[in-house]
Parts: structure tokens; sequence; C-alpha cells
């Protein structure tokens, strides 16, 4: 079988890399002690079309090699929870790595079929359907990978890497494989009793061993204590405290952390991988010979050679009571809902913060008191147009963007070209990715580009990528185009108005052909990429004026959707509370209390930033706000200048008083009894001297905006 591209690309980069850098090749042999790594003449001829063809994959019946498709989707019914649950981790950050390493990771059950599959699905060639969902990754039907050592002994060999000659399958030879075990927390009820944590799955990762090189096992370790995590506040958050410890308390959202189920009354029930150890490690093992767990703990001691107990002792460590660790439960099970707690003086965790979560009951859903038939044809269409949630979060009750977020439902999957026309800042970006997260590539690329970002001479290399010698300066080895790394999920051109017409002509070729031809020749690429395209510029008025193809316009107009800009919004209070507690999420601070006062400041204003704008204003409050509530002397709005707001900087309760005092200033020195009794643009101009000239504050005590300020003092 002809080694696939990215077999070959590997195994020259292996002969030459470790001709280069010997002891760094010495490394990577010495991390999976098993394999005997590709010398570069074995490297070298494994790449040639005349080396004889594996006994794998191609010799096997296909039987071997895939499953039927029925006995498929029974095993992704019997992994629907654990496919959710891996699905909702694998987000974000995990697939920026594999975008970036040109990987795969891949999703299999406990016999090593494959479920589901993230990233660079191409990545083997013509053997690509080895990453989709159905192919086995057994032995007996790929021979030696990590996938197969990690399941074959899914404890001892938790995490495994193979690489390069070491695979037995042909195709997987210059490459390198690492495998990680989805392991079920370990457990414990009174009914009963332990419950050890059995293997559910296994993550595995495709990838070139030399652009990788030792993070792919860090990535697969982290990502697993991750979904271990979700999967044990899945399984027993709704009826027990899920307590998380860390040293660090910046670090208790994350998969480094120790989480623990408590019982009512106090008794461990389940614990992470890493909770367990932290349990093991401050377990002081009694060395009374009468107590009722001496002989567990002789039998404990006599298989180690010191008296500390491990993880894999969870007769220790699960059903016992928070006592054991000198932890007293009945204060802890006071602490408010995600509450912290630093412990000072303990004999045991000094250092560490504790947070508590508390018991979330399951909701079950209801049947329909009447019979689906019973209902209406509107109601039908309304049912199966609700919003996906992460559609549901563009609005906050304002009717525009609820109308757009319910249109956008039914476009997800229609396979349509969109265009989103709206002002800069109104959010354009951010509905791209509520509109992709729930589509049915969620878990495929979203390549975003800016062409007004974008130099006249670059756009083409960038979009379509080139060949080694297209033009001087081009990095020799080529590169792949924007347009490709789309391909299988979704494309985003921003202000695509501002694409120059040359360019226009190409792309409009891309998406009738569906055929990406790059800069200096080579074959046609097909592509597959649902597109959606925005512009804050009227394209129609483009296209008569002649700076706009026409026929690219009717391409991507295939559904134009506006987007209402901030200030037509009913919904800003809604939309400010959410970006503030989203911004407390993102600095790791409590969220300070919001004012009436404040919200009404931020609805006053007309936002010609929109969304933009408002962050701006929300991220700044935060940080000017030294106190617990958001005053309105903390809306600084653009124009307005920080050093002529010393109040702002003061304590929360400084804040109406510092308000109270200027605003009597202008009273005093002329002569009337408010400031709203202001009307000639003199009396205007003097308040403004007396508040040295703060348009800002005077518009604000007066109760108007800053425009029409500016237009009453301009009246005289």
């Amino acid at each position: 079988m002809p080694l696939p591209h990215a077999a070959k690309h590997s195994a020259r980069h292996a002969a030459q890399h470790s001709a280069k850098h010997p002891a760094r090749h010495a490394e990577d042999q010495a991390l999976d002690p098993g394999a005997a790594c590709a010398t570069p003449a074995a490297a070298l001829s494994s790449a040639l079309p005349s080396s004889p063809p594996s006994s794998f994959p191609s010799a096997l019946p296909a039987s071997t090699l895939r499953c039927p498709p029925e006995e498929l989707v029974w095993r992704q019914r019997q992994a629907a929870s654990l496919m959710a649950t891996v699905a909702s981790a694998v987000t974000g950050h995990t697939l920026n790595l594999l975008d970036h390493w040109q990987a795969c990771l891949v999703l299999t059950d406990r016999d090593g079929v494959v479920l589901a599959s993230y990233g660079h699905q191409q990545l083997l060639g013509h053997d690509a359907a080895l990453l989709h969902p159905g192919a086995r990754w057994r032995e007996e039907s790929l021979g030696h990978n990590a996938i197969a050592e990690t399941l074959n002994a899914p404890r001892a060999n938790r995490l495994a890497r193979i690489a390069l000659e070491a695979h037995d399958a042909e195709c997987l030879k210059g490459l390198a494989s690492a495998s990680a075990a989805l392991l079920a927390p370990a457990s414990w009820s009174a009914s009963r009793g332990l419950t050890p944590g059995a293997c559910e799955g296994c993550l595995g990762l495709i990838c070139d061993p030399y652009r990788v090189r030792q993070y792919s096992l860090g990535m697969l370790g982290v990502l697993a204590d991750d979904i271990e995590q979700r999967r044990l506040s899945e399984a027993h958050g709704h009826d027990h405290h899920l307590l998380r410890l860390h040293l660090n308390r910046s670090q208790l959202d994350s998969p480094s952390a120790a989480l623990l189920a408590i019982t009512p009354q106090g008794q461990v029930a389940a614990a992470s991988r890493r909770g367990l150890q932290l349990l093991a490690s401050h377990l002081e093992l009694p060395s009374d010979p009468d107590s009722a767990s001496h002989e567990a703990n002789s039998t404990v001691r006599a298989a180690g050679s010191d008296s500390c107990a491990t993880r894999d002792d969870i007769h220790l460590l699960l059903g016992q009571p928070l006592a054991r660790w000198q932890l007293d439960w009945a204060p802890l099970a006071q602490l408010a809902d995600a509450q912290c707690l630093t412990l000072t003086q303990h004999p045991r965790f000094t250092g560490y913060t504790l947070r508590a979560v508390l018991p979330r009951p399951r909701v079950v859903a209801r049947a329909p008191a009447e019979p689906p038939e019973s209902k209406t044809p509107a109601e039908t269409a309304t049912r199966e147009t609700a919003c996906h949630p992460s559609l549901a979060r563009l609005h906050h009750g304002d009717a525009g963007w609820a109308r757009v977020c319910e249109l956008l439902a039914r476009l997800v999957d229609a396979r349509l070209p969109l265009l989103l026309q709206g002002e800069t800042g109104v959010g354009k970006e951010e509905v791209v990715k509520a509109l992709h997260q729930a589509s049915h590539r969620a878990h495929q690329p979203l390549v975003a580009i800016n062409c007004a970002a974008l130099p006249d001479e670059l756009v083409e290399a960038e979009l379509f990528g080139y060949r080694r010698g297209a033009f001087t300066g081009a990095d020799p080895a080529g590169r792949e185009g924007r347009l490709l790394e789309a391909n299988g999920g979704r494309l985003f051109l921003d202000e695509i108005g501002d694409m120059p017409l040359h360019v226009q002509a190409r792309l409009l070729r891309v998406l009738q052909e569906r055929e990406v031809t790059p800069l200096g020749g080579g074959k046609p690429q097909r592509v597959d990429f649902e597109l959606v395209a925005a512009t804050h510029q009227p394209l129609s008025e483009l296209v008569k004026a002649g700076r706009f193809r026409a026929d690219l316009y009717y391409r991507l107009c295939g559904a134009t959707i506006a987007l209402p800009p901030l200030r037509e919004r009913h919904d800003i209070a809604g939309l400010s509370r959410a970006l503030l507690t989203r911004l407390c999420r993102e600095q790791q601070r409590e969220p300070p209390r919001i004012t009436p006062a404040f919200l009404d400041r931020l609805t006053q204003h007309d936002w010609p930033g929109n969304v933009r704008e408002l962050d701006n204003v929300l991220r700044l409050a935060l940080a000017l706000c030294d106190g617990l509530a958001l005053e309105p002397c903390h809306v600084m709005l653009a124009g307005d200048c920080l050093a002529s707001q010393n109040e702002c900087l003061a304590v929360e309760g400084d804040c109406p008083a510092a308000e109270g005092q200027i605003a009597r200033q202008p009273s005093q020195s002329s002569g009337q009894s408010s400031l709203h009794d202001l009307s000639s643009a003199e009396e205007l101009q003097s308040a403004l001297d007396a508040l040295g000239g703060n348009v800002s504050r005077l518009a604000r005590e007066l109760g108007i905006s800053r425009t029409t300020l500016y237009k009453r003092l301009g009246a005289a």
C-alpha cells in the first residue's frame, strides 16, 4: 500500500531530524522503550513507492477493520453519555491545538471502536476511514498502536505513546499515536458498597511526532482528567456536595484540582483520580491494633515499603467520613454555593483553597399533557425551531434579536450561504461562533478571515495557499490555504466588502466548483464547507458602483440577515449583566452588585461602537470599582478623561457624595436652585466651568446626552 502524504512527510522529516539532532531522536525513542524507531535509511525507504505493502490493514477483511453500521449505531447509543461529555470538553483551545498540530483526536469505546473524531480526519490520506466512526483500533485489527496498548491494560497503561516504525500498520508508520484511558470515577454508596472505576473508552491522538513531540501525552492527560471530573459531576452532582481543593485558588476550575463528592452525612462518596491521590497522601493510617481498619491497614503496609496509602486503596478512602482527614463537615455543609474557603491553619490541608458546590436536583422532562397530534402546525414549527443554547445566549429579551436567533435556528444546517449585515462592533463574529456551535459541524474547524486585514499582495496566498517557488520569498515547503483549513467545517469571511476584485473572481470559482487550486499550480483539491460572510457596508451599493462583483454578491446572499445595532435593543440591561458575569469569571473576581442607576446610565447612551464599546466600558467599570457595587460614576464613555474623573477612583460610598458635592457647585456659582433649571447657553457654560470643563459629568447631571449638551452650548 502506498504511504499517504502525511506519513511520507513525517518519514522524510524523521530522517532529516535524526541526522541533525541525534540526541532528540534518542529522546523520542526513550518515550517508547519497546519501540524500534526507524533509522534514516529505513525511514526514507518506507517512503518509496516500491516498498512492499504490509499485512496491515489491506490484507485483513473489511469486517475486521470496521464494524457494521448497525453495530456502530448500537455502540454510539450505549456510549451516548460519554460522547456528549467528550464533545463538551473538546472545544476551544483543544480544537485550536489540533488545528495547529494538524493532528486527529479519536474517541473509542472500551473495545477500540471509533465513536467520534476531531481535527484533521484526512491525516492518513487514502486510509482516512481509519479515523472515522466505526473503525477498529484493537491490536488484532491494526497491530501495535497506542490505543490498543492502553485498552489492553487501562490502569497500567493509562497514557501510552507509540512512534514511527513501532506501528505494525503501514499507514501509521512515520506518525505517532498517543492515547489516554477514560476511567469512570471510583464511587461508594451505602447500598452498593465500593464500585471501582471501569474503563469507559480511550482518547487517541494521531499526529506528526516531530510537530507535537512531548506535548501529546500532556494534552491527553489533562483532557482525560477534565472528562473524568465532568463525568463525576454528572453522576453525583444531583444529590451530593461537590468539593474542589487546590493549593492555587485560580486553578480550582482546572483539571488539576481535586474533586470530591460528599454525602449529606459527610462521607466521601466519589473522587477523581487527583482527589484520590490527595486523600491518600494526607491519610494517616492508625497504628492501634484494635481499630476497625487495622487488618486492612496491615495489608497495605505489608504490600509496600512505606506506611502510606495510595489512590488505588479505595477501600481506605471512599465511604470514609471527612473527619478522618480532620475536616469538620458541619461548617463545610453551610458554605454557600460556589463559596471559596482557604484553610490557613489546618493540620493536613494548610494552604489549600476549598470550594463547595451545592447539590443540583435532576430536571426531569414531563410529557406533554395533550397528544402531539393536537398541536397546531404553527406550534409544531415553533417547537422544532427552538433556539440552540448557543443561539439563545445572543439575546436577553430583545424582540429584534429574538427573531434573528429564530431565523438562524432555521438556517443552521440548511447548507445556504449566509450574509450578515450590521454596524461595526454589533457582534457578527459572536453570531457566527454561536451558529457554528449549534450546527452538526460544531466539532469541525471554524476558520475566520478578516478580509480587511489582509494586504492585497498576500490575500491570494493566504486564502488559496501556494506551492514551492510560487513567488519570491515563498516558504520552500509551501503552505495550505485558509480555505483548505476550513474543509469539513465553516468559513467566515468578515468584512467581505473590502476584498479586492481580482480575488473575488477566484473566490467565486471556488464557491461554484468547490475546488481550491493553490498558487503555483498543482492538482485542485475538493473542499466542503459552510460559508458565512459579513460586512458593515451596503454590498448592493458597492455592486452598483462597480466595486463588488454582482455574481459573487448573489452567490453570497443565499440568506441575508440584518443584525440590529445596540441602540435599538431593549435588553441592554440584561446584556450588560451577562457581559459582567463573563468578565468577572475571566478575571476570577466576585461579581459586584449592579445598581439601578448604573444600568440607567448605560441605557441612556446611544452606543455608536455597539457591543464592542459596551464591553470596553464594562471592563473599565470593573477596574475602577473598588467596592461592592457598580455606580454611575464608574461609567466612562468614549471621550471621557480619566484624569478629570477623580471621584471614580474613590471607594464605593464616596461616589454619591462626590456627585452631590459637584452638583452643588454649579448652583452656588450660578445662583440657580438646580442644574436642571439651567436653560441658556451662558448658564450652561458657567456650570461647565465650575465642573472643570467636564462635559460628560454635566450631561449626566442634566440627564441628557453629550451631543444634546454640545448643541445647547453652541446655541448662543
